[in-house]
């Protein structure tokens, strides 16, 4: 278990254990413990990539010489030894890696990659000392611990294709800022095939069906509007109904207007027209409210 009382990682350092099947001239030390032999050591070099765990604090523990090896040092090769190391040599071995993490100031979280052999007598020290640490493959065999490891990766995979949908979701509830027939569109088109990742298809199916009975009603108000247009300059050439209805902003203003009536019955044809526009025009203004509404059910959708 991990010992140590703060939460706070400020750096975070792995050792990683050698492998008995080795290349055989010098290289760095990444490349020298890999082969097609090498399956468990291979895999956790495989699972530290695919983290971007800086190669700087990474290390390699190797019981030839007690030695602590950079992830990029040049190793050459040496002999693998026919026996297990007696507990007093691991004792000692966990001693100098105690000491090499007691160096760092900070003190840094250690990520233990390696067998029994080395990770009991170091995880004792560690516990010790309030070091705060995690066995990697605890309690699983040697002959599984590769895929113990695979399965760590397709988990990172995994973790990483979540904050990504999770940045792709804040950048699209970003995109909302009016709430307008505009904004909706653009989301659809967008991101309507990929709905099903950021858990937003019902969102997007609303705002389709939302969108194309907004997009009939525009039209029907500008049809209205045009009708209008064409009466009015037969019935009024003067002007003077349009100077009176630019005055009005809904139909509730032309309604109460105490003009109302005059203007009716001198150009009946021209403010039944526009009447009949004044009421296209607030089912296109209904329309939108309800996009907008949708729009802010989407967004909170997005950020759940």
């Amino acid at each position: 278990m991990p010992a140590g009382k703060g939460k706070m990682i400020l750096r975070r350092i792995a050792f990683i254990t050698e492998s008995s099947t080795r290349q055989s001239e010098p290289m760095e030390a990444y490349q020298f413990y890999q082969g097609q032999r090498s399956r468990w050591v291979n895999s956790i070099i495989s699972y530290m990539q695919e983290r971007d765990f800086p190669r700087e604090d990474m290390f390699f523990l190797s019981h030839y010489e007690q030695r602590i090896i950079g992830f990029n040092e040049i190793v050459e090769p040496y002999p693998v030894q026919k026996h297990h190391p007696r507990r007093v040599a691991c004792r000692m071995f966990a001693e100098k890696i105690l000491s090499f993490v007691l160096s760092m100031n900070p003190v840094p979280f250690v990520e233990i990659h390696a067998g029994r052999t080395i990770a009991d007598p170091l995880m004792e020290l560690f516990q010790k000392y309030d070091i705060q640490f995690r066995l990697f493959g605890d309690g699983v065999p040697l002959g599984a611990k590769s895929a113990a490891y695979e399965s760590l990766i397709e988990e990172e995979r995994n973790q990483r294709k979540l904050k990504e949908i999770s940045r792709e979701k804040r950048h699209v509830s970003a995109i909302v800022r009016h709430s307008t027939p505009q904004e909706a569109s653009r989301i659809v088109s967008q991101y309507e095939n990929r709905a099903q990742l950021y858990g937003i298809e019902e969102n997007i199916k609303e705002l389709k069906n939302l969108l194309g009975a907004y997009n009939q009603r525009r039209k029907h108000e500008k049809k209205a509007m045009a009708e209008f247009e064409a009466v009015m300059k037969e019935e009024d050439p003067s002007g003077r109904l349009e100077s009176f209805l630019l005055s009005l902003n809904s139909l509730s203003d032309l309604l109460g207007n105490p003009q109302f009536e005059s203007y009716k019955s001198a150009f009946g044809k021209s403010v039944a027209k526009f009447i009949c526009y004044l009421f296209k025009r607030q089912f296109v203004a209904s329309m939108e409210n309800k996009i907008s509404e949708s729009l802010l059910r989407t967004q909170i959708a997005l950020l759940k």
